[in-house]
């Protein structure tokens, strides 16, 4: 798989994460269920609104993953890193309203009272951050400093869980573990991978060990299986990519960055028309 088809596939995963957001599977699968239960099948019905809908969940859960590997990718190859860096946050700018509009057509789909205060900031800016990060670490690694690289994305990781961005600790974690393990072979990068996803879902984890015992340990142990173990195989998606870039030249790159905002409003406008989940 080379770096153009790696990225639509991405693309993919993220408009169909986005997408039941406003099409809730449990609404879009409830008919099919009525008919199964109506039939006398109603462990199929419960299965198909609860481990189905889980197990297709984790597509959307690859997206993001491989965007962040495509930004560490990015830079790697990139002969201007401030220009770089430059086009991510203007696409981020331009996000912002249309990525917060999406937010709140989702609430309104729920039947929720949604605030624009509340939306965070687009995974865009936490992706213009992970760049700075490999900046700083490449500049700490020129001036024989690099054993500070860390703090620098512990800075980075601070800096955006304050700002509220989208996935900030860890993806931020995850475009760093990228980096550094770019040269190593794929069965190390497998390894370096797992404990990379589980500090960076640490919140998650630690509620499954607090949960043990409790009625919520289903519930936290469903969270967590779904964004941990997504995020991981969206890590080891990546090492499917074989090095090559494919036709993606500066016309896919347009492409890619307006798809982003614009699917937000695409959707988001669907979902201030059509009615709230009942």
């Amino acid at each position: 798989m080379n770096y153009k088809q790696l990225k639509i596939f991405a693309i993919c995963c993220m408009v169909f994460d986005h997408a039941v957001r406003i099409f809730p599977l449990h609404q879009l699968l409830g008919p099919l269920a009525d008919l199964l239960w109506s039939r006398g099948y109603g462990g199929l019905a419960d299965w198909l609104l609860d481990d189905f809908i889980l197990y297709i969940m984790y597509t959307g859960r690859l997206a993001a993953p491989i965007f962040v590997y495509c930004i560490a990718r990015g830079f790697a190859h990139t002969s201007n890193v401030r220009r770089y860096i430059g086009r991510v946050l203007i696409i981020a700018f331009l996000a912002q309203i249309p990525y917060t509009l999406f937010d709140l057509a989702e609430m309104r789909v729920l039947g929720l009272e949604g605030d624009w205060r509340e939306t965070g900031l687009n995974i865009l800016f936490t992706l213009a951050l992970a760049l700075c990060v490999l900046a700083a670490h490449e500049e700490l690694k020129r001036r024989k400093l690099v054993f500070l690289s860390p703090l620098a994305a512990a800075a980075a990781i601070w800096f955006a869980m304050e700002l509220r961005m989208e996935g900030g600790k860890g993806y931020i974690i995850l475009a760093w573990v990228y980096y550094i393990t770019r040269n190593c072979p794929r069965w190390q990068k497998a390894l370096f991978y797992i404990p990379a996803v589980l500090l960076s879902r640490r919140g998650l984890v630690l509620w499954v060990v607090e949960s043990m015992g409790t009625p919520e340990l289903s519930g936290a142990l469903r969270n967590c299986l779904l964004n941990v173990l997504g995020n991981y195989f969206g890590m080891l998606v990546t090492l499917a990519d074989n090095g090559e870039k494919g036709r993606a030249g500066k016309g896919f790159q347009r492409f890619c960055y307006a798809f982003y905002p614009a699917h937000f409003a695409v959707l988001a406008l669907i979902g201030f028309l059509r009615p709230p989940v009942v």
